[in-house]
Order: C-alpha cells, then structure tokens, then sequence
C-alpha cells in the first residue's frame, strides 16, 4: 500500500475513545485539591505501612513508641562491711560507662571533685544514670517532643498511623465491598425475597445507634476474643498476635463493619434499581448469562463511581472512630499506639497551654487526614457527576 493509502486509510479510521477511568483520573488530576489530597494521603498511609516492618524484626531507624525516658537514678550501696561501694565498683554492677556520669552529676562534681573509679561515696547516694526527657518541645532528638513519661510523639505519631491504615482500610474491604457492596448489588438485581431480606437486614442495622452498638461489642467481646485469640497463639506457639494489637485490630474491625454496611448496601441498591434495567444488562440477560457475572461484570462497573465516592467517605469516618473509641477506653489496648490514646494521654485541656505538642500531634494528624479524605470524596464526586455540581 502506498504512503498516500496508508494516510488516508489513517484518516478514515475514527478516533479510538478512551476509557472512562482514564478520563475520569486525567479530569482528577487536574484538580489541584484532589491532588494535594491524594499526596497527603500517601505520605501517611506509607509512613504507617513503613511502620509495620517493624513488626518483622527490620529496624526501621524509630524509637521505640512504648519507651519511656525517664530520669533513672540509682543508689550507692553499703558493702558488709560497712564501707560503700567504689565509683567503679558501682559502674560495673550497672554495666554503666564511669566516663559518662560526670555529665549526669554535675552536683557530685560540685562536691566530691573528679570522679574517677576509687571514688568512695556515702551509702544511698543517688547516681544520675540518664536523664530525664519527659514534657520536652521539639527537637532534633524528638521531632514532635515527648510525652508525660517521656515517650517519642513523632515515633508515636507513626506508629499510630499504622492503626489507623490497618483498622480503616480492612473495615472498608470488609464492611463495605464484602457487605455493603456485595449485598447492596444482589438486593437491587434480583429483588422480590431476597431484597426484602436484606433490605430488613440493612433496616434493623441503621435503626441501631452507631457508637452506642460500637461501645456494646467492643466491650463484651473485648475479653472473650481475647482468650481465643491467645489459644490460636498458644496453639502456633507463638505470641505475635497479641504483641501486634492483632486480636484488638480484628474486634475492632468486626464491630465496624457491623455497623456500617448497611447504610453503603442501601445505597448501592437504590444505585442498581437505576442501572439494571439499562439495555446492556437486558442483552446480557438475554444471552444467557448468569447472575454473579452479571454483577460482577455488568452491574459493578456501573455503579463504580458511586462506590468509589463512598469509599473516601467511609476511609475518613471510620478512621474518626477508631481514635473516639480508643480515647473512651474500649477501642486498641496498650501497648498497640494510637492517636485516641495520644489524646487520652494529653489529660485536660490546660496541656494545650503548658504543653501543646501533646494534643496538637494527634490532633493535626486526625484533621489533616480526615479533612484530605472529605475533600478527596468532593473532588472525586465532581469528576464523576459533573451535573450534580
């Protein structure tokens, strides 16, 4: 074929369209606050998923979220002779390097001079050992300060964000795409019982109050769960689970996915009712195919969007009850970090004023990634209703 056929065969051909999902991202991705959104996102949902390496043993380069550095003083003892013990004598019983506490005791400088390993001390005399770190601001040590007990808030903070990830994200698989999804896209399609059946289902779960029935699981099934779940440990010979927050993580993610299908199964429904009658679904029907492909292949992928809307939805809402429940008590158990126990941790309202980092990193961790869920939710929904703006 010559170069001028090959040219016009070019021109005659007609445009191949792009797929939705790829306009769909492109017109995303021109909104500058969707952008923002979806980058903050990342970065804490990768720090808390560069947390979880630690869980395997990988040194991740944090302080440990649980370590208190408080002052650690110890006493000189009396030998039985009456005499106290040497300086030296002192250093080696607490594996301690003698070259270090002259900076940590100034005070016995003060008095005794130079100590050096024949120094001889009266018995009870407190050694400094380390110093204290409690209620510090920020520094190059501790990025966001410290806590009460001197615990690293940035560590924490990180540590806390892997809470957050696992809880949400699993009670948004669960609750919504195996529940919510699944039984809103069966309801819609087939109808009649089956409908009725889940839409009562879906009735009795929305007539129940949310936090209340979160507080009632969480509570009675706290220490039952617990028992099984270090049966399965002892049973592996293991005692990774309880040492992760595992069986707190899974309670956790039970009781909100209990809570919070139905509201997304509803209005998957509603969503499907509109969409299978469209004359796709009724060519498929007529061929022959069968119902999972049907909503899997069909029907799924029309409602997408929806879905899609409600899921950076639900990621930000889920993620707020968690830290509620963890701050009433009843939510992740020690020594799991969470940013509810940051805030427990903070105690009265007068921390913000004598020690704010204490309240503030919880908080602006909390507001930063709700708000970027909410707004990543607007922006998504823009895209993909343009009419309903």
């Amino acid at each position: 074929m010559s170069l001028a056929a090959e040219t016009a065969s070019a021109w005659s051909r007609p445009p191949k369209s792009e797929a939705p999902w790829l306009r769909a991202v492109r017109a995303l991705a021109k909104k500058r606050i969707a952008v923002v959104c979806i980058v903050l996102i990342t970065i804490l949902y990768g720090a808390g998923l560069y947390t979880t390496l630690d869980a395997f043993g990988v040194d991740t380069g944090l302080q440990d979220p649980n370590a208190s550095n408080l002052r650690i003083t110890r006493p000189i003892r009396a030998a039985e002779d009456g005499r106290a013990e040497t300086l030296g004598a002192f250093a080696e019983r607490h594996s301690v390097d003698l070259a270090a506490l002259p900076a940590l005791n100034p005070d016995l400088i003060a008095e005794h001079g130079a100590l050096t390993p024949e120094t001889v001390l009266r018995p009870g005399t407190q050694i400094v050992l380390r110093n204290g770190e409690e209620l510090q601001g920020p520094s190059l040590r501790h990025l966001f300060g410290t806590d009460r007990v001197g615990r690293d808030l940035f560590s924490r903070a990180l540590f806390s964000l892997r809470t957050t990830m696992i809880v949400s994200v699993l009670s948004v698989v669960v609750g919504n795409i195996f529940l919510g999804w699944g039984l809103g896209l069966l309801a819609g399609y087939r109808g009649g019982l089956m409908d009725s059946m889940i839409m009562r289902a879906a009735d009795f779960v929305l007539a129940l109050p949310g936090l209340l029935i979160l507080l009632v699981l969480v509570s009675a099934f706290r220490e039952p769960w617990g028992e099984v779940v270090r049966d399965i440990q002892g049973w592996l010979g293991t005692d990774f689970f309880i040492a992760q927050g595992i069986h707190t993580y899974t309670l956790m993610i039970f009781a909100m996915s209990f809570v919070g299908w139905g509201g997304t199964a509803r209005f998957i429904r509603a969503q499907t009712l509109a969409t299978r009658e469209s004359d796709f679904v009724l060519a498929a029907e007529c061929i022959g195919a069968r119902t999972p492909r049907i909503l899997s292949r069909h029907l799924f992928p029309a409602v997408l969007p929806w879905i899609v809307v409600g899921m950076s939805a639900s990621l930000g809402e889920i993620a707020g009850s968690e830290v509620v429940l963890t701050w009433l008590g009843i939510g992740v158990t020690p020594p799991t970090a969470s940013f509810g126990a940051m805030v427990d941790d903070a105690g009265h309202w007068k921390s913000l004023i004598l020690h704010p980092q204490m309240l503030l990193v919880p908080m602006g961790f909390i507001l930063v990634l709700m708000l970027s869920f909410n707004l990543l939710g607007d922006a998504i929904n823009d895209v993909l209703n343009p009419r309903g703006r």
